[in-house]
């Protein structure tokens, strides 16, 4: 990302719906395992640091990014431990975190399953990942080329390459189903008018995202709450992203 999106994202996405409502869901997923006393946490990509800020609150946390300006803006919310670094070579020891956070992660980088791999590496046996991705390759769309996505995934496709990884799933399941139906509209409907979105440079609307006025955003958080509780029980029908925890024999 450019230094104006990451800005822009540092300023909302500790109360944004989308990025609150998503930390909601691995809350409730890994509800578990962030009871536990001690916790070591790696958040793996993390932007501007509103993943770790939140999940600070369960244990020992460090943040990574790649970006050295994420890092900073992570910092400016009181996130103690950055490493600047590449997400495909983090600088840690084998077996030694007990939770990955991997949101929107794995989809930017060419081999998907080498990640996979170095997740695995520095998780201590018995320990989780946690991953969220973009679904529907037949969204792909300019929100996808601005935020430098290599792909979208199917929910087997994922399954598929988490069974060729050296992870066990314990969870994969949609997430973000009641954007789905207006996500899908709006996608069709510029695809149908032609429109690619390539004239407008601002990465809110190029890449979909967008605030909601008082009280909707509160109303949009309410409904992640109660799709994260339907995720971790009986499961989400459809969804825009799909969710997974992955654990290390």
């Amino acid at each position: 990302m450019q230094y104006r999106e990451l800005a822009e994202m540092h300023a909302v996405e500790v109360d944004h719906w989308w990025f609150a409502g998503k930390r909601t869901l691995f809350k409730r997923l890994l509800r578990d395992r962030l009871a536990v006393p001690g916790i070591k946490i790696l958040d793996v990509g993390s932007g501007t640091g509103a993943v770790p800020q939140d999940f600070q609150r369960f244990g020992w946390v460090c943040a990574t990014d790649r970006s050295v300006d994420a890092m900073r803006f992570a910092r400016e919310k009181n996130v103690t431990r950055t490493a600047v670094c590449d997400a495909t070579a983090l600088p840690f020891a084998d077996n030694s975190m007990d939770v990955l956070l991997a949101f929107d992660i794995i989809e930017h980088v060419e081999d998907d399953r080498g990640m996979l791999e170095e997740l695995a590496r520095v998780l201590k046996p018995g320990g989780a990942a946690a991953i969220h991705v973009p679904a529907w390759p037949s969204m792909w769309s300019r929100h996808d080329e601005v935020l430098e996505h290599k792909r979208r995934y199917t929910r087997r496709g994922l399954r598929q390459l988490l069974a060729e990884s050296p992870l066990e799933i314990e969870y994969l399941g949609w997430a973000s189903a009641a954007i789905l139906p207006p996500a899908f509209l709006l996608r069709a409907l510029r695809r149908e008018n032609g429109d690619s979105g390539e004239g407008d440079e601002s990465s809110a609307g190029s890449a979909d995202i967008f605030a909601l006025p008082e009280p909707l955003n509160t109303i949009a958080r309410g409904v992640y709450r109660v799709e994260a509780e339907i995720a971790a029980t009986v499961g989400l029908p459809f969804g825009m992203s799909l969710a997974v925890i992955a654990r290390k024999p």
